[in-house]
């Protein structure tokens, strides 16, 4: 009888034990999950801008707190949620690799706001966080337009304190952070004069548009402010350096997009690179006129480009054909029949960017329309100026562009990420350049390999002259941010070693002093080959173009170490 007891008391305690091992799988479980939303609530919390870009609504009418007090409460913020994920738990391979990308992302955003400090020195963080604030509330109709313009009026009445704090943060800063938010103030006043206005003229309450007229006013009467504090106060105390450092730019490049490469191999890769795309350059030229010089081929095919009036409507009637040889050259599985609207870039973009996919957030349900940006020339160029800027959308150049952004780059990519709704929230909000551009990038060479526009040299060296463009932003940022090369010798590069035009060139270089990553596009382009490679060695004969590029992105926008990992079941170098 005793025996009998002792069994049933162990047999009791077993299960007991089994229940407490379960309960806490599943507390496991929940906890993750609970912790990636948790963490996820209140980075839309902090960054209501954000949200709405997300296409979460919540915080419509509230801005991000750009002062001191704001940034330094951020950086709590994140330190206490870092230590969370790096305590956390996770329940399978998958959620392994989503707690390993937070970590490293929210490492590289400390390092931006803690040591590289960016809120100290890059005056255009202000005034482009003020007008993306209600560009995100016009531009998408994702509400009534009544709705909208009281969020806006509401944001409009809290921008003249952000361009306060960005007054009293900025201290010392580099003269190219000075001259990029010098031009970009001019497309944001432009765009309160007349694109907010026009957004709501169509709202009939008399008192709503008298009081958004008043915060309106209030708002381009502080960014004229800022202009004159920017042009005045700030440039002639503009010393600061940009440059980063070898130590602190290889921290970052691994924190954000996972590569470990050091900055010294990394220079090395990309002058190889550059030195190989050239010799490919000059091989199409001849390819195209034995007789002429890469100089008189390239001359004369950027000759070749459309006028300030045609230039959107060109990228547009582009798309039709490219979406074409994507679908019968089972380049990709295409999830969806949408098309991007093409417009002109925002005038507060164009500063630094020539062309851009803006696709809605993943969380947004109504307004899901996604633009594809081009961006015209600045009004009253001389004729050498214009000319010398439409060169660089010459015809076959354009296609390339918007193969990049459209078909089968960018917009494939919101199309992939709209298709999977089962996403967790962490692979949904992940944004890794080197993958997201990497992407793209490789995109325009893949499709001159697959055959597009058969086997015109005008093709291979429009895609050759984009890869060269990209192989100097490698170089120049590494030779910027590691080995003090100035603005000037990066304009140089992109002039003597790619080709570009002066206007690109001076824009190519004052962009890689404020987004060193820029040299993502190429890095992540040769990770992809790499994987593309290996994946084929591992699969032989079942090797699938399609299914490599479906499976890809079906991983989301993650590192392409992560990616790696999951496609081939291990870790191995990416580069």
């Amino acid at each position: 009888m005793r025996a009998k007891t002792l069994i049933r008391t162990s047999i009791i305690a077993l299960c007991a034990v089994a229940a407490i091992h379960a309960a806490d799988a599943r507390s496991r479980t929940h906890s993750f999950a609970a912790l990636v939303q948790s963490y996820y609530d209140e980075q839309f919390r902090t960054h209501p801008i954000s949200a709405t870009r997300a296409g979460i609504h919540t915080y419509d009418r509230k801005v991000d707190d750009l002062s001191a007090a704001g940034y330094e409460a951020d950086i709590r913020r994140l330190k206490a949620a870092l230590r969370s994920f790096e305590d956390a738990n996770p329940k399978s391979d998958r959620e392994r690799d989503e707690r390993d990308v937070l970590v490293a992302n929210i490492k590289g955003e400390l390092l931006d706001l803690e040591t590289i400090q960016y809120w100290r020195k890059n005056p255009n963080i202000y005034a482009g966080t003020a007008t993306a604030s209600v560009f995100g509330l016009v531009h998408r109709d994702f509400a009534p337009p009544a709705v909208r313009m009281r969020a806006a009026i509401a944001r409009e009445k809290l921008i003249p304190a952000m361009l306060a704090a960005g007054k009293a943060n900025i201290t010392h800063p580099p003269k190219a952070f000075v001259e990029i938010a010098m031009r970009n103030i001019k497309g944001s006043i432009n765009f309160f004069r007349t694109g907010t206005v026009e957004a709501f003229r169509g709202v009939k309450n008399r008192k709503l548009q008298r009081e958004f007229e008043a915060a309106n006013n209030a708002v381009i009467a502080a960014l004229e402010d800022y202009q004159t504090y920017l042009e005045k106060d700030l440039l002639p105390q503009a010393d600061g350096t940009f440059a980063l450092s070898a130590d602190i730019f290889a921290q970052r490049l691994a924190d954000k997009e996972m590569v470990d490469t050091p900055p010294a191999a990394l220079l090395d890769i990309a002058y190889a690179q550059l030195h190989k795309d050239q010799a490919a350059l000059k091989q199409a030229a001849h390819d195209y006129d034995a007789n002429k010089s890469v100089e008189e081929v390239v001359t004369e095919i950027r000759a070749q480009h459309p006028t300030p009036e045609t230039l959107i409507s060109t990228a547009r009637d582009q798309l039709a054909a490219l979406r074409q040889f994507v679908e019968q050259h089972r380049i990709i599985t295409i999830p969806s029949r949408l098309m991007p609207t093409v417009e002109e870039t925002p005038g507060f973009r164009r500063a630094t960017t020539a062309a851009a996919m803006d696709s809605p957030g993943p969380f947004e349900r109504r307004s899901t329309e996604a633009f594809y940006y081009v961006s015209p020339p600045d009004a009253g160029l001389s004729p050498d100026k214009l000319e010398q800027y439409l060169q660089a959308y010459y015809f076959a150049g354009l296609e390339i562009i918007s193969a990049h952004e459209v078909w089968p780059g960018h917009f494939v990519q919101y199309l992939t990420r709209r298709a999977h709704r089962e996403w967790s929230l962490a692979r949904k909000m992940t944004h890794a350049q080197s993958t997201t551009e990497g992407w793209a990038h490789y995109t325009e060479q893949m499709m001159v390999e697959q055959g597009l526009n058969g086997a015109d040299p005008k093709t291979r060296i429009a895609q050759i002259e984009d890869a060269l463009l990209r192989d100097c932003r490698f170089v120049s940022s590494l030779e910027m941010h590691t080995r003090g090369k100035s603005v000037e010798d990066a304009q140089n590069i992109f002039m003597k070693e790619c080709g570009s035009p002066e206007p690109e060139a001076h824009r190519e270089a004052l962009r890689g002093t404020v987004d060193p990553g820029y040299l993502n596009y190429t890095i992540g382009k040769l990770e992809i080959l790499k994987l593309r490679d290996d994946y084929k060695k591992k699969l032989g004969d079942r090797f699938s173009l399609t299914e490599f590029h479906d499976r890809f992105l079906a991983a989301g926008l993650v590192p392409v170490k992560i990616i790696r990992r999951e496609m081939l079941g291990e870790d191995s170098p990416v580069l």
